[in-house]
Order: structure tokens, then C-alpha cells, then sequence
């Protein structure tokens, strides 16, 4: 699992990305050639402090990591931009939200 930087992968994620919103997270996808999936994650200050932003991007990541470790049919290649609107997550199941999520994206992204 990859990061994505520079600031045109992320500008290109967020103007083409697909787009799948479930509760207080938000999944942007954009396919890419590559090895692994890329993720890059967009937290803002209204969700917390800085302590709280980082123990749900860290959720999140393992979260991530676990799926692709476990069930990697359900990933597409490409960046992956994981947006939360609230702290609510914090205290949401990660794995299952993510699933459905990456779930709903196959679907989705197979049908366009």
C-alpha cells in the first residue's frame, strides 16, 4: 500500500475521482496503473485535535491494510482518498464501513 503524493495526484483524485459517501466517511477513488492501491486521507480541523484526526487516520489505514491483506478482490487499482466529515467515526466498526464502501465502489466503478 502506497501513499499518493504531489499536489497533482491529489488534485486530479479530487476533480475525477468516483465518489461514494456512507455516514461521516467519504471514499474517492481514481484508477491508476499500478502495483498497489495509493491512499491519501482528508480530515479537517472541525473533526478534532490533531490527536483525534490521527487515531482515526490510523483506524482507517489498518483498516485498509487489513482489507487488502484479506480480501484484495475487492480493491481496484488506483488512489484511494478517504475523507471523514465528523469525529462520529472515531467510534464507528472501520472495517465494516470500509468494506461496504470498497464494496459499493466495485459495483459502482464496474457499471460505468
Amino acid at each position: 500500500m502506497g501513499k499518493v503524493k504531489g499536489r497533482d495526484r491529489h488534485t486530479s483524485l479530487l476533480r475525477r475521482g468516483v465518489r461514494i459517501k456512507k455516514g461521516p466517511m467519504e471514499l474517492v477513488f481514481l484508477s491508476e496503473k499500478g502495483e498497489n492501491p495509493c491512499l491519501a486521507f482528508a480530515i479537517p480541523k472541525t473533526v478534532g485535535k490533531a490527536v483525534v484526526r490521527n487515531k482515526i487516520r490510523r483506524k482507517y489505514r489498518e483498516a485498509f491494510r487489513k482489507l487488502l491483506y484479506e480480501k484484495p478482490e475487492i480493491f481496484l487499482q488506483g488512489n484511494y482518498l478517504i475523507k471523514i466529515h465528523s469525529s462520529e467515526s472515531e467510534n464507528l466498526n472501520t472495517n465494516e464501513l470500509l468494506e461496504t464502501v470498497l464494496t459499493d465502489l466495485k459495483f459502482k466503478h464496474g457499471n460505468d
